[in-house]
């Protein structure tokens, strides 16, 4: 054993031990043990962001009814005024009685739209700008066009933008609408426009009303965000049937990508133009795969 460290070391001083085959070995080997380093760290950290997503998935929130003032109704006189104090005059929203309900106000202009499940919304030109005021997101809206992969067809990603499936029904009309955006892109920078989608189960949890306004041009639609909720990519199936609601799906867990966060909402109020009258559905739409 000296006797070999004698040598190792004999050789280490007339500078014949570390040969440029030795050099690259010994630089391939370390280059390896930190790749096998960084792929351990990321499957340890795909399994725990994974193991997180049901964070993401929140039930369906009732809508509040949009606080409005309360009609007057006339009074009849009290057969005994002196003996009878009368009630104060108050909204009945789903049974409750006895106070005021406090429902979230529509923003300056809007009207509320009180539709039934199986209304159906004329036809609206579709959505050219996004916003959602309580998480900071303002962008243009363009319809995704398809590009053909040889043996399948799929839609563009968006770039910086938000993108809406043409076949899907336009904002303001009946049917589900669905819009697609990055959460984020830090190889490719094609932006990360709907990365403060990961805010919303939280601010639901919270009890906040989160609008989603959408604007043509000649009219603006605000839906209401009513839940969250992921699936794996391979999962993903676009329902284009009844109701009146639009979809916005991400990428998640950031680094990994493989599920989608659907945010779904409810249409519930228009500015500008005439309110729609709802008319009968006559066929439910097809389903999207």
């Amino acid at each position: 054993m000296i006797a070999g460290y004698d040598y190792l070391t004999v050789r280490w001083r007339m500078r014949r031990f570390w040969t440029r085959a030795r050099v690259a070995g010994a630089a391939l080997l370390i280059t390896g043990g930190i790749v096998v380093g960084i792929g351990a760290a990321y499957y340890g950290y795909a399994g725990n962001a994974r193991a997180g997503l049901a964070h993401y998935q929140v039930q369906t929130v009732e809508i509040a009814p949009v606080a409005t003032a309360p009609t007057r109704q006339p009074q009849a006189t009290p057969a005994q005024p002196a003996a009878v104090r009368p009630l104060p005059e108050i909204s009945l929203y789903s049974g409750d009685a006895g106070r005021i309900p406090s429902g979230p106000s529509l923003p300056p202009g809007f009207e509320a739209i009180e539709l039934s499940q199986d209304a159906t919304l004329p036809p609206a030109a579709p959505a050219t700008a996004m916003r959602i005021p309580l998480l900071g997101i303002d962008s243009p809206v363009v319809e995704l066009p398809i590009v053909d992969l040889g043996d399948r067809r799929a839609y563009q990603t968006p770039d910086n933008t938000i993108g809406h499936i043409p076949e899907t029904a336009n904002a303001g009309e009946t049917g589900q609408g669905w819009y697609f955006g990055h959460t984020e892109s830090p190889v490719l920078d094609q932006g990360s426009v709907f990365f403060n989608l990961q805010q919303i189960p939280d601010l639901l949890r919270k009890d906040r009303n989160i609008e989603i306004i959408t604007d043509n041009g000649d009219q603006q639609f605000l839906y209401r965000v009513t839940a969250t909720r992921v699936v794996h990519e391979d999962d993903l199936t676009l329902d284009s049937g009844d109701g009146h609601q639009i979809h916005l799906v991400s990428c998640i867990p950031r680094l990994v990508y493989d599920h989608r966060l659907i945010v779904d909402a409810q249409l519930i109020a228009q500015k500008s133009g005439s309110q729609p009258k709802p008319k009968r559905r006559r066929n439910p739409g097809p389903l999207l795969g």
